[in-house]
């Protein structure tokens, strides 16, 4: 027997609770972070390539794809996802998950220390003109 697609659960009318999604805050993301809080972030992620210029080398598998997430983050606004990724890059080798890091090692390498930076620069610029 075939049923009749009667709409998703959220859209009911009958017992069925309306789903949470209907709920979620029509605030755009970049009215939510400070300009003090992306300023942080920002500092954070430079401090890191920093480093990575102290040490006089790029980022390894694990660092570059937090480093390209957090930007990737960044870039749409998502400040408390890029920080979360930025605390993932510092994690030391012993505390990284084995999983991920089987997984980061499969990729090629491709992004140097300065165009990390430059990324991180278009995400400044964006930031001071609000788009």
């Amino acid at each position: 027997m075939i049923m009749s697609f009667t709409g998703l659960p959220s859209q009911s009318t009958g017992a069925m609770p309306r789903a949470d999604i209907h709920r979620a805050t029509n605030m755009p993301d970049s009215t939510r972070y400070s300009p003090g809080q992306k300023a942080e972030v920002h500092a954070v992620l430079e401090a890191i390539l920093d480093r990575l210029d102290e040490l006089s080398r790029g980022p390894d598998p694990w660092e570059e794809t937090c480093l390209v997430r957090a930007l990737n983050f960044l870039e749409a606004g998502l400040y408390d996802h890029a920080r979360k990724e930025l605390d993932d890059c510092v994690l030391p080798v012993s505390e990284r998950s084995p999983w991920r890091q089987r997984q980061v090692n499969r990729n090629p390498s491709r992004y140097s220390v300065v165009r990390l930076r430059t990324r991180l620069e278009g995400v400044k610029a964006a930031n001071r003109y609000g788009t």
